[in-house]
């Protein structure tokens, strides 16, 4: 019997993905919330800059 060798046709994913958790802190009430988000290596830069808003 031979043996069929069968390519994984399925693409790898090559980029890195991070979990980041940045911490927020509500201006009414004083509490801090976790905003979680599964993001790669290249907009991590851009999750964590702080948006304030009027």
């Amino acid at each position: 019997m031979s043996k069929k060798i069968v390519e994984n046709k399925n693409k790898k994913n090559d980029k890195k993905m991070i979990m980041a958790i940045r911490v927020i802190k509500s201006k009414k009430s004083g509490f801090y919330t976790f905003e979680n988000k599964i993001i790669t290596d290249n907009e991590v830069d851009k999750f964590f800059q702080y948006k304030m808003k009027n």
